[in-house]
């Protein structure tokens, strides 16, 4: 060893191993439904605090943004500090985020419960694979990680339909304050409770130049997008995107950096799989945001209606995933994710024909086909992307797809904010202006489209460059 680095953690036995899966599978539950649930109520929140579109926007925007800022950091932190710790670390400030929204009285406490839900979830995903994997024993280990997935996808089912019940049985602010209570309590008690891992890989770094950087680039970004119609904005986009590309460059002379970027350098099925992903889930992760806008102001449902219909997509993936393995034993990998790309770019081009009279079943159609190509393509695109690297940097590339996935979302939500902005300002959203949200919306499938055309053209070249290379050899 080195003289002055720190010794690493001496591994430790696994404690209470039942309680400790039921606080890690609790939390992987408990966090997609907060958002999800917390989604489904933003147009109760606006109506009954009087926000303009503008503010609306920024919901779901602030807490995408404090996820993707937040995320790879969370992981180095996990590492040198313990994956335990940040994971109940990531539950306290969900639970405190929800108290925060639970009490609010204006659009930017909305906002700050949003930003540190984003946080918190930040947190809780960059810690909760790593402790799927390494809490077990390791006999066991294949089962508990398929009750994982089964278990968010639950989340991500229930969200809605919780949603939904709780606005119209109390009150919106019964959304926070009920996961608030129990992402506090599941926190607290793994801290109290769970004794093993006092802490991890302390020789890990997490420095702050690279996490200054990578987040100042990223809030760049996100206030250049609000504010593209004026010369102050277009600078601050120009600005963020120069900085992220500043960044990435950066990373390419560092021995442990931030941003793992010999993955897309040197490795060229995570390159073009990631870029990938993060093409399709910019349309995918913004879906439920546009739609309930679109259900609860346009067509005029209540919460409860929009959050069945919202249902449909996540359940049909929960239904589909479980199966994506055994449907890899009988099918190549790449057919799989090429399959799922061509649903989810047939939904696209439906929803560009949606208007106010649109059947309620054309919505539902291109729903179930978006979830059924997720379900289809997701897990084949992280196992073709996990494998095709080292075991020393399997925790660098779970990391990395992790954040391309919310950076996707980031993405999708920063375009629908910027077109709210352009087309909708700062007004409340009244029937008066419904015209321009669905000219809002239009627009947004439109760009949701062609990003999931060029993932899947992507893909094909891809596809093509490899038996090219196949037939030389």
């Amino acid at each position: 060893m080195t003289s002055g680095a720190e010794p690493l953690a001496e591994p430790q036995e696994i404690t209470r191993l039942g309680l400790s899966l039921f606080i890690i599978l609790s939390g992987s539950f408990l966090a997609p439904l907060l958002m999800h649930s917390s989604t489904l109520a933003i147009p109760a929140i606006a109506t009954e605090l009087g926000l303009t579109a503008e503010t609306v926007s920024w919901f779901t925007l602030a807490q995408v943004l404090a996820s993707v800022c937040l995320v790879l950091p969370a992981g180095k932190l996990a590492d040198k500090f313990g994956r335990k710790k940040i994971f109940c670390i990531g539950m306290l400030l969900a639970g405190g985020a929800c108290f925060i929204g639970g009490v609010a009285q204006s659009g930017t406490e909305i906002i700050l419960s949003r930003a540190l839900q984003g946080i918190g979830s930040a947190f809780i995903f960059a810690s909760a694979v790593a402790l799927v994997m390494s809490v077990p024993p390791e006999d066991q280990k294949a089962r508990v990680m398929g009750i994982y997935i089964s278990i968010a996808y639950l989340g991500i089912v229930t969200g809605p339909l919780f949603g939904g019940y709780v606005i119209e049985s109390l009150d919106w602010r019964w959304v926070f304050y009920l996961p608030g209570v129990a992402m506090t309590s599941i926190g607290l008690t793994g801290f109290v409770w769970l004794r093993w891992e006092r802490f991890g890989n302390r020789a890990s770094r997490l420095r702050a130049l690279d996490t200054f950087l990578y987040m100042a680039a990223l809030s760049l970004i996100a206030l250049g997008i609000f504010d593209t119609g004026s010369l102050q904005g277009q600078l601050l986009l120009i600005a963020g995107v120069l900085s992220f590309a500043a960044f990435f460059r950066f990373q390419t002379k560092r021995r442990s950096p931030l941003l793992e970027v010999s993955l897309f350098l040197n490795n060229r099925t995570f390159a073009i799989l990631g870029t990938a992903h993060l093409l399709i889930y910019s349309g995918i992760l913004a879906l439920p945001f546009t739609l309930t806008l679109y259900f609860q102001f346009i067509k005029a449902f209540d919460a409860q209606t929009t959050g069945y219909f919202l249902l449909i997509q996540a359940l049909c993936t929960a239904l589909i995933a479980p199966f994506a393995g055994w449907l890899a034993e009988r099918f190549r990998r790449r057919n799989l994710i090429f399959s799922g790309m061509v649903l989810f770019v047939i939904a696209s081009v439906m929803l560009i024909f949606l208007h106010a009279q649109s059947p309620v079943a054309w919505v539902l159609l291109a729903l179930v086909l978006v979830g059924t190509g997720v379900g289809v393509m997701d897990a084949p695109i992280i196992h073709a992307c996990m494998s095709s690297v080292e075991d020393n940097m399997l925790g660098s590339a779970s990391a990395t797809l992790n954040g391309l996935r919310i950076m996707g979302g980031f993405v999708g939500i920063g375009v629908v904010s910027f077109l709210m902005e352009k087309h909708l300002g700062e007004r409340e959203i009244i029937p008066e202006l419904y015209p321009s949200l669905m000219t809002v919306l239009h627009q947004f499938f439109q760009v949701a489209a062609v990003l999931a055309v060029l993932g899947l053209l992507l893909l094909v070249a891809g596809i093509v460059r490899q038996r090219r290379e196949r037939a030389k050899s």
